[in-house]
């Protein structure tokens, strides 16, 4: 499912929750969020250290579900500022983004955990929160 529209709205309700978790987290360490329609849909969400510490999500992304993943996923990058992978050629560029591909499934597993929610398999939890499968490689390291 890739549509907020069709959950249900146990479902949406979950989503709801985590999504003010993961902006709780974000505040709790000083990170600014933004959530614009100005962008198109397919223009990925940035993050930022200067002049502040900010993280602007597309709210028109085209996979909605996707949304705490990435949202995870930038607030480790701005953790991570001094992490100086950024643009500086391709193999550090994807580590960076190894780094915090694996940040986010991280933060995903400690909301689990002090909501007590279980899954049966790794997979299943990284279904549930929309985990892109290009990711999946990660999920080893954190069973």
């Amino acid at each position: 499912m890739t549509n907020i529209e069709e959950m249900s709205l146990e479902t949406r309700s979950n989503y709801d929750r985590l999504m003010r978790y993961l902006m709780n987290y974000a505040f709790d360490h000083h990170i600014g969020i933004e959530f614009t329609y100005k962008l198109p849909p397919y223009a990925p969400s940035v993050s930022y250290n200067e002049p502040g510490r900010l993280i602007i999500m597309n709210s028109r992304w085209s996979f909605p579900t996707h949304t705490p993943f990435l949202l995870a996923h930038e607030i480790g990058h701005v953790l991570h500022e001094e992490e100086s992978y950024f643009n500086l050629n391709d193999i550090t560029n994807r580590k960076g983004e190894a780094q915090e591909n694996f940040f986010a499934i991280k933060l995903l597993q400690q909301y689990c955990i002090e909501n007590e929610f279980h899954f049966t398999s790794i997979y299943q939890f990284a279904r549930s929160f929309a985990i892109p499968k290009e990711c999946y490689y990660l999920l080893a390291d954190i069973a």
